[in-house]
């Protein structure tokens, strides 16, 4: 049975419309939603015509040419500046203006990626042993590699038993990104979900995410002097290959890789064995050009003081077909609507693709170089937000006798919105119309259906609460999508139409809406996001 919204409002029996929208835009008894400008707006701005969105099959060339230098996208790397090329390319070719980047140089470090692993490897007593992956960041070992004991770690170790030894970091279970209360406003094909009440539980025996890194056992490695580190997570080789570590830590000299379940249980055999190991991992450092790209999608009234902006937010840079591919949903959002004459766009669309989350010590550690940290008004004419990311995601299953595989279904996505009924009526219907399949809503700030904890915001569209504007964001879980092994074969064009057709239906009711009648609930919390201290970046 369907899970319906609070109070269990159905939104067809509802009398209240916003008919200058040109569509029949459903809200709740007694609110005074009325869009911004008087008069009739056109009607693809909140109705989506699907000829105006780019087909799959122009979806799917966008992330061939993405893809053409090999991945991953990490700023600064030959694949960034491809894609970054790209992306300009298109804006220009869609009517995006007054385009700028705002650049600063860093420190790049890299590797060989899986499954190339000739400058990163494991042996023990002469035997090669399977690695996964590297760490990133984690500096370098003389090519002959570190030779030592096999010590597992254990908090407050003294540093005499770590000095010069390989350190085995060994991990439990994550949960994803389940926060274990992940109520919602509303779920699509619940009976898809081994838990519906907790549909993000489904990603947990997959997901390295939140676990990934060594944690608080890298400063006690580094100040005791251990040769290097092995992290041994609680996934297959399968689930593991290629992972990227998030969040990205700083670069740091401890030399690490990562282990799965199975080899971990052959090198914790061989610690107690008292067994040595030579850890190996050649890697490289460069300075590079980072940049944060900024343009305008005009509205009517765009360069004058009665201007509004809709700020388009998403990252550039990661490791898989699309944990970065946020910038060509907007991408996608921006062609929607140039098929809309100028003077019918009611507002503009700010655009901002940042370079940072991935980059060393994530934006954190670049907080000064963000443009918004020298101009501080760059925000001062937008009224809402909106943040879009990992899109195109299939779901991965593994066990009951076989191995990890992609399925038929697409992984789960989420949206979240500020905590205003109008707002949560717009999703709702957003979702409805266009029929996403497995997607949560939800409106962190306040209970969900079942009188749960909405969760916290995931993901860049969190500035809104940064910035004291309504906001609307999307993302799809990442089971299999912290990993540089997944790529052009793990995107579901189709599945990236049907979400950036809901998102530009969002953005359309956003460019419409009367500011007063999207505000946000008084108290509702502050944002967070991976990134900066919690989960996905803002």
């Amino acid at each position: 049975e369907e899970i319906k919204i609070r109070n269990t409002i159905d939104f067809m029996k509802r009398r209240t419309f916003i008919r200058g929208l040109g569509a029949a835009v459903a809200l709740a008894p007694d609110i005074g939603f009325k869009p911004a400008q008087a008069g009739t707006a056109n009607v693809a701005l909140t109705k989506i015509n699907r000829k105006y969105l780019p087909s799959a099959d122009e979806v799917q060339a966008w992330h061939v040419i993405k893809d053409s230098k090999g991945g991953p996208t990490m700023t600064g790397s030959p694949s960034w500046q491809n894609y970054m090329q790209l992306l300009e390319k298109e804006w220009r070719g869609a009517g995006v203006v007054d385009i700028f980047r705002n650049s600063f140089p860093f420190s790049r470090w890299y590797t060989t990626e899986f499954p190339d692993d000739s400058n990163w490897s494991l042996d023990i007593d002469g035997k090669k042993i399977k690695a996964a992956s590297y760490a990133c960041n984690s500096g370098k070992t003389p090519e002959q590699g570190v030779t030592g004991g096999l010590v597992i770690y254990k908090e407050g170790m003294a540093p005499d038993e770590l000095r010069g030894k390989i350190a085995i970091v060994v991990k439990a279970r994550g949960a994803g990104g389940s926060n274990g209360s992940d109520d919602y406003e509303y779920l699509t094909n619940p009976e898809t979900f081994p838990n519906p009440l907790i549909p993000r539980a489904e990603e947990a025996a997959l997901s390295p995410f939140p676990i990934m890194g060594l944690g608080a056992a890298q400063q006690a490695l580094i100040k005791a002097g251990a040769a290097g580190a092995l992290i041994v997570m609680p996934l297959s080789f399968d689930a593991l290959k290629g992972v990227y570590t998030f969040g990205v830590p700083a670069l740091h000299d401890m030399p690490s890789l990562y282990i799965d379940k199975d080899t971990g249980a052959q090198v914790l055999e061989a610690a107690n064995g008292g067994k040595t190991a030579t850890l190996r991992l050649i890697s490289h450092t460069e300075q590079a050009e980072a940049y944060q790209l900024f343009g305008y999608f005009p509205g009517k009234d765009y360069g004058t003081p009665a201007d509004q902006q809709v700020l388009l937010i998403t990252h550039t840079d990661g490791p898989a077909i699309s944990q970065e591919n946020g910038a060509l949903g907007i991408l996608s959002i921006v062609k929607y609507f140039s098929h809309i004459p100028q003077a019918e766009r009611p507002r503009t669309l700010m655009l901002f693709y940042d370079c940072r989350h991935y980059m060393p010590g994530a934006e954190r550690a670049f907080a000064a170089q963000d443009y918004a940290a020298s101009h501080p008004d760059v925000y001062k004419k937008v009224i809402a937000a909106m943040g879009i990311e990992h899109l195109g995601q299939i779901q991965v299953k593994e066990g009951e006798g076989q191995p990890y595989h992609r399925t038929n279904l697409v992984e789960m996505s989420s949206v979240w919105i500020t905590n205003n009924q109008n707002l949560v009526d717009m999703a709702v219907k957003a979702v409805k119309d266009n029929q996403l399949p497995r997607v949560q809503i939800q409106c962190p700030g306040r209970k969900g259906i079942h009188g749960g904890e909405q969760g916290p915001w995931y993901g860049l569209g969190g500035i809104a609460n940064r910035i004291h504007v309504p906001g609307a964001s999307t993302m799809g879980s990442m089971t299999a999508y912290w990993s540089t092994y997944s790529r052009i074969e793990y995107l579901d064009s189709k599945h990236f139409v049907n979400q950036m057709a809901t998102m530009s239906q969002i953005c359309g009711d956003l460019m419409l809406a009367d500011v007063e009648a999207i505000k946000p609930a008084p108290a509702a919390p502050g944002g967070r996001g991976r990134g900066r201290g919690a989960a996905d970046p803002v």
